[in-house]
């Protein structure tokens, strides 16, 4: 505690450290994403052009996080210190953190916040800006520096780390579950009032499902396909290749892909040109008493 601390500098590595966090959980967010879901190459450069184009962003509320909670939490906790005769009360950041979020978590919950969310968000943010503080706080030569590569180095690592798990199948990517023809069987909805009913013996029921203009976007409906009709499933040589193909008299359906999970199956074609990856997707219904209809995604 003799030597003087620099609360400027201070302020610079909180910020770096709040970036680093922040790109670390963008990362991993994304690999967590590619387990899931699957993720058109669009949706990759969307966010690595968000992220880009917000940075100045990031760097000024990661300054203001760092001035208005980091700053005053690491000079109570030096104050509580020299009171205690220069003992170094580094294990009391994280305290000191929560203490100085706490009237920001007072004023969200008036504001209209649930318990539930306030409770939840007060523990994330105490537990990101304790790091920062309890990084910023060292007094070591050259800590700026160390941060920036280091940090640098670790976030890289990470992601390549994760990548590496994924192309290796360590972590298995996402892939369309495995179905068949028996799991097509009974009520799909868009959502929106559209159904396919799939019989057993190849008949299926077509009640008012969209039919797009070729080339068209989301909001290219050209009509409301609906009557009677006949299908097929092919298994494929992959997940990623199980087509049911419907023909319904009057109508050009093209053929239905599977996604979702094998708790919650979802079958889709694409909208127009597929690299805009617009989507018409229907869900398998279940006709519980609890069940809901859901809201699907049509587009992007």
């Amino acid at each position: 505690m003799d030597a003087k601390r620099s609360y400027g500098r201070l302020l610079v590595v909180s910020t770096l450290v709040l970036c680093l966090e922040a790109t670390l959980t963008l990362v991993g967010g994304v690999l967590v994403a590619v387990t899931r879901e699957p993720l058109h190459i669009d949706d990759y450069l969307q966010a690595a052009a968000a992220f880009v184009s917000l940075s100045g962003v990031l760097a000024l509320v990661a300054a203001l996080l760092s001035l208005l909670v980091v700053l005053p939490a690491v000079a109570l906790g030096d104050l509580l210190g020299r009171l205690t005769g220069g003992r170094d009360l580094w294990a009391a950041v994280p305290l000191l953190v929560g203490v100085v979020l706490a009237p920001l978590a007072w004023a969200a919950r008036e504001g209209g916040w649930t318990t539930s969310t306030v409770q939840v968000t007060w523990a994330v943010a105490t537990a990101v800006l304790s790091v920062a503080a309890l990084v910023g706080r060292l007094r070591r030569e050259g800590l700026t520096g160390l941060v920036a590569t280091r940090g640098t180095a670790f976030v890289v690592g990470a992601g390549l780390l994760g990548v590496f798990a994924l192309w290796t199948d360590i972590v298995p990517r996402y892939r369309p579950p495995a179905i068949t023809a028996a799991a097509v069987v009974g009520v799909w909805s868009d959502g929106r009032g559209g159904y396919l009913t799939f019989d057993t013996d190849g008949r299926v029921i077509a009640e008012g499902i969209d039919e797009f203009w070729p080339g068209g976007g989301s909001s290219a409906v050209r009509r409301s396909c609906s009557g009677p009709g006949t299908w097929t499933f092919t298994a494929g040589r992959t997940t990623w290749s199980q087509r049911v193909a419907v023909e319904v008299a009057g109508c050009a359906l093209p053929e239905w892909s599977v996604s979702g999970t094998a708790a919650r199956l979802e079958l889709f074609h694409f909208i127009g040109d597929r690299d805009d990856d617009d989507r018409y997707e229907l869900r398998k219904r279940d006709w519980s008493p609890s069940s809901r209809p859901f809201r699907a995604r049509r587009s992007r």
